[in-house]
């Protein structure tokens, strides 16, 4: 009955809006506990990504038939590979930060690539409703623990780490054994029918994706590390709110992107960049109005609100840049994404290190707004060499 009503994009801004939730009563913390929770999800979520093989981006761009011909094992190995690789880099990078907690960094950056690589095998299976409500509920349930923790004034970043952390587990758990049990449902699994150079082939494709994936993490998220080092908890903490908020706007997008990755018929692919900038907008303009009020009622995060206008024209092209993204790599392959990630990185990167030293919070949000907005041009550019036709539906 819920199904008939609530849609799986509704679901999954839902998900969205309770995380925005749980950010807006993480401003309950002053601003250096927020930055220290700030720093141990920076930490989790970038080493998920970067130690993650890009495992979930990776399956849902595989043809159809593909798991069925390599086999459980060989997918099994590819997770506990990228479970190694993410708690050794989960680790380098809350030593980077010099903050946060290493043992909730590595646990809770494992416990997101369990999800997203679960998630990944829900979508292929177009379980996009069971996906995006167990995000959701993992959601509800870290808004009421963060309400807990403020109505009994425990207000330490650490105590709301480890309570974060434990959300990420349950949310992992869950869907990673909703996926045994569809996948024992389904049967035996046929013999592997996948030869030596099929499984080189996979190889190569891992790493040229996921090259391009660590190049997009690291324009996404470095400047929180760099903000940490350089300008402390403090700053951090309003920073990474900043962030959050202009990160909502981007819902849709999201959507879309991972619908055109499921997509078995690229040519069945069209542009949605226009579509998802004038939904992106308005929510993007609120949660800059947003930021403001935050900074008058709590004068800790009274710069939040100029970080968030900032940011506002670099989430704006991101929105785009990440449909035109999925459609670039359906269409041309992982070469083509991996290229434009790297020219992206190398801009943000010199950015960071030049500007967030010097002017701190400030320097990491005009260098990551003129990061988006050249990944986004880059993409769009490569798009339109590649495919000519999906261009012209563009117009």
């Amino acid at each position: 009955m819920v199904r008939r009503y609530v849609s799986p994009e509704r679901l999954y801004l839902a998900s969205l809006g309770l995380t925005g939730l749980a950010a807006l009563v993480s401003v309950t913390l002053p601003a250096a506990q927020r930055g220290e929770l700030a720093a141990n999800m920076v930490s989790a979520t970038v080493g998920g990504a970067l130690g993650g093989l890009s495992v979930d981006t990776f399956l849902l761009s595989r043809p159809a038939g593909w798991i069925m011909s390599r086999g459980r094992l060989w997918i099994v190995g590819i997770v506990a590979g990228s479970l190694g690789l993410t708690a050794l880099a989960a680790a380098l990078l809350t030593t980077l930060a010099g903050l946060g907690s290493h043992p909730v960094g590595v646990t809770a950056g494992c416990a997101l690539t369990v999800f997203n690589t679960a998630g990944a095998l829900g979508l292929r299976l177009r379980r996009f409703w069971f996906v995006y409500a167990v995000r959701a509920a993992g959601g509800a349930v870290l808004v009421a623990g963060y309400a807990l923790l403020w109505s009994g004034r425990r207000l330490d970043g650490g105590d709301w780490s480890e309570l974060w952390l434990g959300v990420q587990l349950a949310t992992a758990t869950v869907l990673a054994v909703a996926v045994l049990v569809w996948a024992r449902r389904s049967g035996p699994v046929p013999t592997a029918s996948a030869g030596r150079g099929d499984y080189r082939a996979d190889l190569l494709a891992v790493g040229r994706l996921h090259v391009g994936v660590c190049a997009q993490m690291l324009t996404y998220r470095l400047s929180q590390v760099l903000v940490a080092r350089f300008a402390g908890a403090g700053p951090l903490g309003v920073f990474a709110l900043a962030v959050a908020a202009l990160e909502f706007a981007q819902s849709g997008a999201v959507v879309r992107a991972q619908r055109i990755l499921a997509e078995r018929d690229p040519d069945a692919i069209g542009d949605h960049g226009r579509e998802v900038v004038r939904g992106a907008t308005p929510i993007a303009v609120l949660a800059v109005a947003g930021l403001a009020v935050l900074g008058v009622l709590s004068p800790d995060y009274r710069h939040a609100w100029v970080f968030g206008l900032l940011l506002l024209p670099g989430t704006l092209a991101l929105s785009a840049g990440k449909t035109w993204s999925a459609a670039l790599l359906k269409r041309a392959g992982e070469r083509a994404t991996t290229a434009v990630a790297l020219v992206t990185m190398s801009v943000s990167v010199v950015l960071y290190v030049l500007l967030i030293p010097w002017a701190g919070a400030f320097g990491a949000a005009v260098a990551a707004s003129v990061a988006y907005v050249v990944y986004a041009l880059r993409t769009r550019a490569r798009l339109r060499r590649a495919t000519p036709l999906l261009v012209t539906r563009m117009a």
